[in-house]
């Protein structure tokens, strides 16, 4: 009886044993590649780009006039493109301050005017 009570004491572990500091520091390593491999499927960007950042390509058309096809009616300032229910829009800044998305097709792009 004696003897079963030696071997169970013996085979307790410490709480900062080198054996748990091992399996918490793997843990953490898997969890951080997992995170990186998720991340970059569900944004499109190579792992190094989700860690160290990925430049933005900007639009050469960000601060110039929008103004309708046809019509020549002044919308406002191009803000920004981008995808909105399958077609590619310009969000445009009208007067006011009000952000809108129109269709490219529908918007004639126009340097602004420089005035004396």
């Amino acid at each position: 009886m004696s003897y079963q009570h030696e071997v169970d004491h013996d085979t307790e572990e410490r709480l900062f044993s080198w054996r748990r500091i091992k399996i918490v520091v793997v843990g953490c390593l898997a969890a951080i590649v997992l995170g990186l491999i998720l991340s970059s499927l569900i944004t499109g960007a190579s792992p190094f780009e989700t860690l160290f950042g990925r430049k933005k390509v900007e639009s050469p058309d960000l601060g110039k006039h929008a103004y309708t096809k046809g019509t020549d009616f002044f919308i406002g300032v191009i803000k920004g493109e981008g995808i909105d229910k399958d077609r590619k829009v310009y969000y445009i800044e009208q007067a006011g301050g009000q952000i809108s998305a129109i269709a490219k097709e529908r918007v004639e792009v126009r340097e602004p005017r420089k005035s004396n």
